[in-house]
């Protein structure tokens, strides 16, 4: 997970385009409506390509996303020898 910097860089290009377009949309007169659209189109993009490439980073061996409730160590627990035997 060392490999990490890349798609964070585009995530948090995403987030700044979206947020700008979203400014551009409200504060925007005439034709900037039309290009807020369009730059959080290009943010929602970026975001999705950044989602691929943290996919494409991680290993095949490991969990694809936190475990809840210690979900982890439920399924470890039958494994564990029972010392009170």
């Amino acid at each position: 997970m060392g490999h990490l910097r890349g798609p964070l860089y585009l995530d948090i290009a995403a987030k700044g385009l979206s947020l700008a377009g979203v400014a551009l949309m409200i504060f925007g007169r005439e034709g900037w409506f039309t290009v807020g659209v369009f730059v959080v189109v290009i943010g929602v993009l970026i975001g999705a390509w950044a989602m691929v490439a943290v996919r494409g980073v991680r290993s095949p061996g490991g969990p694809s996303r936190p475990a809840p409730f210690g979900a982890w160590n439920r399924r470890d627990a039958g494994a564990e020898k029972d010392d009170d035997s």
